[in-house]
């Protein structure tokens, strides 16, 4: 683990409990499709390496021109398994280096489907002498992403808490001016305003005055998919072309659940306060709509070129989001202030936890448009290989919304993103009626100077094939990193990495009529 890098990335990436208002993670975390994940259990074997192929229905995303090879109608299903599994390393990043607290993993199984369509197969037939062969028609709804994901970490903090956190955010700010989360920790007595002697604010002050043991656990749920509406014609079987539209379909729930216990002060219990625990819930649903199409050139009987555009989606979310705060007092244990000359006891044992309102935002994302090229060589009937480049520029994305200022989320995404080529690269050999495949596909991190999102897949698979009907299977394993911080302070970091290993099983059942 780099330091380097770590810093960078709590630089941009570092957020509070209460993070809910940082909606430039939204442009990566939900323009981070990929059409592999929505493919046949064929595509998703060589790695999703399809721009130059065609004759699957997965073309209707990754490139319509690929349509054009039907000469039969198909119906296809494919039902996937994830299994997720993560493991969380968390520790201190200290000037002198990164001190590790501890780690656990935990799994995660999800059901869905990859994909589900038909196309409709209009050529003009095998014995016509037109150049113009016809063309077919795909309707399908395919999966672009998956959101399920579960995390936890858990270890001793001997330098600062999530309460120091919240007297920076807090500074000499009046107590109707504090975020969220500041007000919510001086509503459980957690800290309290310092004024001068004509009443006005110079900081606050905390009650918490050890260093505890943090856990936090983060549950992501959610899917992405996209309704396909795509054609495919053939030119004299050497050039295809086809187009389509998409109907984006997103949602997206987060729960976290961050505490702190145990508070340590010289060694013994800081006898008072038992536990802080802070609970928030970000639901988003999607809709949007984008558009795409391409082009497939047969140059000699052995080479395909192809080339394919996808418009950026036009989104629009809608946000609900919520925070609860509580603080376990030992019995007994009172505050006294003075108000209106009075003096006021607060018997913090029995305050109710502190519950906000529901936040509920509305905004609109447009993704970075993606432009793909590929190439596939055929070595006779034996199979083929097959290579995509594929280039989404993600400073492109862009925030908009009437609810509130999208300026600095903007600015941060034009900063912190770069452009990417998302690399696949696989192949197919076939006996008799069976089909042999493998495929690798490596898509780097679009954040500047970082590789830590960076996706890597290696895939196999296996298929058998008759004019009636076809079965393939696919097993694809993922591995990439994700970094979470519980709150952002200027020294002696918490930071927890997780390595994320991901396998998807799929199964394609298709019917040719």
């Amino acid at each position: 683990m780099k330091n380097k890098l770590i810093i960078l990335l709590l630089s941009f990436f570092g957020y509070s409990v209460m993070s809910n208002a940082q909606y430039y993670q939204d442009a990566f975390r939900f323009s981070n499709s990929n059409y592999s994940f929505g493919s046949t259990a064929r595509m998703q074997a060589i790695g999703g390496a399809q721009i130059a192929l065609g004759g699957d229905i997965s073309s209707a995303v990754s490139n319509p021109a690929g349509l054009g090879f039907f000469n039969k109608s198909v119906f296809v299903l494919t039902p996937s398994l994830d299994f997720i599994n993560t493991d969380t390393e968390y520790g201190i990043l200290r000037d002198d280096g990164f001190e590790r607290q501890g780690s656990e993993e935990n799994f995660r199984n999800n059901f869905n489907f990859a994909n589900i369509g038909t196309v409709i197969n209009f050529n003009k037939g095998r014995f016509s002498e037109d150049k113009f062969k016809g063309g077919s028609l795909a309707i399908s709804l395919s999966r672009n992403n998956t959101f399920h994901l579960n995390r936890s970490y858990q270890g001793e903090n001997g330098y600062n808490s999530i309460v120091d956190n919240i007297l920076q955010d807090a500074g000499a700010q009046g107590i109707d001016d504090l975020s969220e989360l500041s007000y919510a920790t001086f509503d459980q007595f957690l800290i309290t305003p310092v004024a001068d002697g004509g009443g006005n604010i110079q900081f606050y002050d905390a009650f918490v005055g050890g260093f505890p043991i943090q856990r936090e656990t983060i549950k992501e749920r959610g899917s992405h998919y996209q309704l396909n509406m795509a054609w495919g014609g053939n030119y004299d079987d050497k050039f295809y072309f086809g187009g389509g539209m998409g109907v984006q379909i997103l949602n997206y729930k987060q729960e976290r659940a961050y505490e702190e216990f145990d508070f340590l002060q010289g060694g013994s219990d800081l006898d008072s306060l038992n536990a802080i625990r802070i609970d928030d819930e970000i639901n988003v649903r999607g809709s949007g709509v984008n558009f795409n199409f391409g082009a497939i050139f047969r140059p000699i009987e052995i080479l395909t070129i192809g080339a394919s555009y996808t418009s950026p989606s036009f989104f629009t979310m809608d946000e609900e989001s919520y925070l609860d705060l509580a603080a376990d007092w030992d019995a007994g244990t009172t505050y006294t202030e003075t108000v209106d000359g009075e003096e006021v006891t607060y018997d913090l044992a029995t305050i109710d936890p502190y519950q906000s309102s529901l936040f509920v935002n509305q905004y609109r994302l447009r993704t970075p448009s993606k432009v793909g090229l590929g190439a596939a060589l055929f070595i006779g009937k034996d199979g083929f290989l097959s290579g995509d480049l594929e280039f989404v520029d993600y400073a492109k994305a862009n925030l908009n919304s009437e609810d509130f200022s999208t300026a600095s989320d903007n600015d941060i995404i034009e900063d912190v993103y770069e452009s990417v080529m998302n690399i696949r690269v696989g192949g197919e050999y076939r006996f008799d009626n069976f089909r042999l495949r493998a495929g690798y596909a490596i898509l780097p991190d679009p954040v500047k100077g970082s590789n830590l999102n960076e996706r890597t897949n290696v895939s196999l698979g296996f298929g058998y094939r008759t004019s009636d009907y076809f079965l393939d299977f696919a097993m694809v394993s993922s591995s990439r990193q994700h970094q979470a911080v519980p709150y952002f302070i200027t020294s002696d970091q918490p930071v927890a990495t997780s390595d994320i290993n991901n396998t998807t099983v799929s199964v394609t059942f298709g019917l040719n009529f």
